[in-house]
């Protein structure tokens, strides 16, 4: 459907076409190739700068956490502490209310220099220690709290995630740190436990996110969150974003949410190794800005369209002005002004093509002033072939001997003769067109040959040979005629017997070889050749006529030629090409 129409459509509108297409298609691959260029270098620098925030924000957790155990160990460095130990391991009693009083100090020093802690219990066989600042909830030992099933469960893990504080009055959403102590013999069943504010905590990991768009998160591998679930999306609890996340100790991937693909990166705390803090960011959002560049493109686009519309008529009309002139020139032509010359000063492939064509009506002159000499020699050429089928001598002997052939009562031989005679101008008339098939002329000669044979009886006999395939191959008529003719009546004519003519046509190298072959008297074939190619030549004008019709149809190609070996073999070998002549439509 689209060929048929650019077949019916004029040249100028495909140029237009072209033109319009062509701008469409350039700008879209420049604004495709932009917006590419543009989006992954916007998606690859906000990946590093917000892998770098997470970083930050990651050195400042870590920073607060190791103040937080550098505290909570100054605790446990201290003469009141490692009193207290000791008077526990040695199960005094007695001194639990001085050892009380005297960690006072140590608590607050804590206290003082870490602000995010909000209590401190050590939990010993011999009582629970802790800031007199704070309320201590007696109806939840220690041993009993979910902190303690923790550190038993997970010994390594000393982080635990928010939760409430069941060791003090308030339950308040604290975040704790569990410590065994640091002694110089082993006693059992004492744990630091070190509750921190959450609020505080989740203020120093927002603090470090100075990328606008990104968000924050703090989970543990087992993907529950540290800072509980307030705004935690739905996607991050998949098991799947944890598969993701745990594959190396930090990182960056997109992964495909409800919302749309998230740019995620993420690291691991270096002083809660079981913690990740992660940050995600939507990447429609990131490449938000980006957009403005399609509407950009599309605008320039539409520009560019607009004015391609515009230009591509005036261009197509410049470029196509000596092309309309070769036209209007063409036209000319067709309306039989064969004066009409194209002009122009262009020296480009359509001033070329237009001097070519001045230069091929030029030769067309030349060629009709030929073709006309031509038609006159032809029409000659044409008066000799009908002298020559009405040759009197020929049909004086014929008709002579049909008369002779009534007188003696051999009236079959009479009906064959009359029916020769009628088929053989049947066949030379050809319905008025010089050109019949190879056939019709061997047809022809059958007949001419057959009527001799009554008018010479027991001088001849003869033989026609040709492949059937070459049968309807166009051949001018009554062109093997002469030469049958002629070697009758000047090769076995003084003969009293015996003689053959052989008549054979074959196919050799792109040519159509016919051969007629006799036994007689034979000829100067040296001579005879000669003689044929002088432009008036000197030979029989029957001989004459073949040449001349032989040049104006086939040109140098064609030819005829005698060979001769005197009452032996005499040949006729005449050659017409089977490509390139003149060849209408033969009848």
């Amino acid at each position: 459907m689209l060929k048929a129409w650019l077949y019916r459509t004029s040249l100028k509108k495909r140029i237009w076409l072209s033109f319009t297409l062509l701008t469409v298609f350039c700008i879209s691959i420049t604004g495709v190739g932009a917006y590419s260029i543009a989006s992954r270098a916007m998606e690859r620098n906000s990946t590093d700068l917000n892998r770098n925030v997470l970083n930050q924000s990651v050195n400042v957790l870590d920073q607060k956490l190791k103040q937080i155990i550098v505290a909570s160990s100054t605790i446990m460095l201290s003469d009141a502490y490692k009193q207290t130990i000791r008077d526990i391991q040695a199960n005094n009693t007695d001194r639990y209310f001085a050892n009380f009083s005297v960690l006072q100090n140590p608590f607050t020093q804590a206290e003082l220099t870490e602000n995010s802690i909000e209590s401190i219990l050590i939990s010993t066989p011999g009582g629970d220690f802790y800031s007199a600042g704070n309320l201590r909830r007696t109806a939840t030992p220690f041993m009993e709290s979910l902190l303690y099933q923790r550190i038993r469960e997970n010994p390594e893990s000393n982080w635990v995630e928010s939760h409430p504080d069941e060791l003090f009055a308030g339950r308040h959403q604290v975040i704790s740190l569990l410590l065994q102590p640091l002694t110089e013999n082993y006693v059992p069943d004492v744990f630091l436990a070190v509750n921190v504010k959450e609020d505080i905590l989740e203020d120093t990991v927002s603090g470090g996110a100075s990328l606008g768009s990104a968000k924050f998160m703090l989970v543990n591998r087992a993907g529950d969150s540290v800072f509980g679930d307030k705004e935690r999306p739905d996607w991050s609890r998949s098991a799947d974003f944890m598969d993701r996340m745990l594959e190396a100790d930090s990182g960056n991937f997109e992964y495909p949410a409800a919302g749309g693909t998230m740019l995620v990166s993420y690291a691991e705390s270096g002083y809660a190794d079981d913690w990740l803090l992660v940050s995600y960011l939507s990447k429609k959002e990131l490449l938000q800005p980006v957009r403005s560049i399609q509407w950009l493109v599309l605008m320039v686009m539409a520009g560019c369209v607009v004015i391609a519309l515009l230009l591509s008529r005036y261009l197509s009309a410049l470029l196509l002005g000596p092309l309309l002139k070769l036209q209007k020139t063409m036209s000319r032509v067709e309306q039989e002004d064969l004066g009409a010359r194209f002009e122009s000063p262009f020296q480009d492939e359509i001033g070329d093509a237009g001097r070519k064509f001045n230069q091929m009506l030029d030769r067309i002159g030349e060629l009709i002033t030929e073709v006309k000499d031509t038609e006159k020699e032809k029409r000659k050429a044409e008066i000799k072939t009908l002298q020559a089928q009405i040759e009197p001598h020929f049909l004086y002997n014929t008709l002579n001997t049909i008369f002779w052939k009534c007188e003696m009562d051999e009236y079959e031989d009479v009906k064959q003769m009359v029916i020769s005679l009628s088929a053989l101008f049947r066949l030379g008339l050809n319905n008025g067109q010089e050109l019949t098939t190879l056939g019709r002329e061997l047809e022809h000669v059958r007949q001419y040959l057959n009527l001799q044979q009554q008018c010479y009886e027991g001088l001849f006999d003869y033989t026609i040979t040709a492949a059937p395939e070459l049968l309807d191959l166009p051949v001018l008529k009554i062109i093997i005629q002469p030469l049958v003719e002629n070697s009758i009546l000047h090769g076995l004519k003084e003969l009293r017997g015996g003689g053959m003519i052989t008549v054979a046509v074959t196919k050799e190298e792109g040519q159509l070889v016919i051969r007629v072959t006799d036994n007689g008297a034979g000829m100067d074939a040296d001579k005879l050749n000669a003689r044929l190619k002088e432009p008036v030549s000197s030979g029989g004008y029957a001989l004459t006529n073949i040449c001349s019709r032989l040049q104006i149809y086939y040109g140098r190609e064609g030819g005829l030629l005698f060979r001769s070996s005197p009452y032996t073999e005499t040949e006729a070998v005449l050659s017409i090409p089977l490509e390139g002549g003149v060849y209408p439509e033969a009848r």
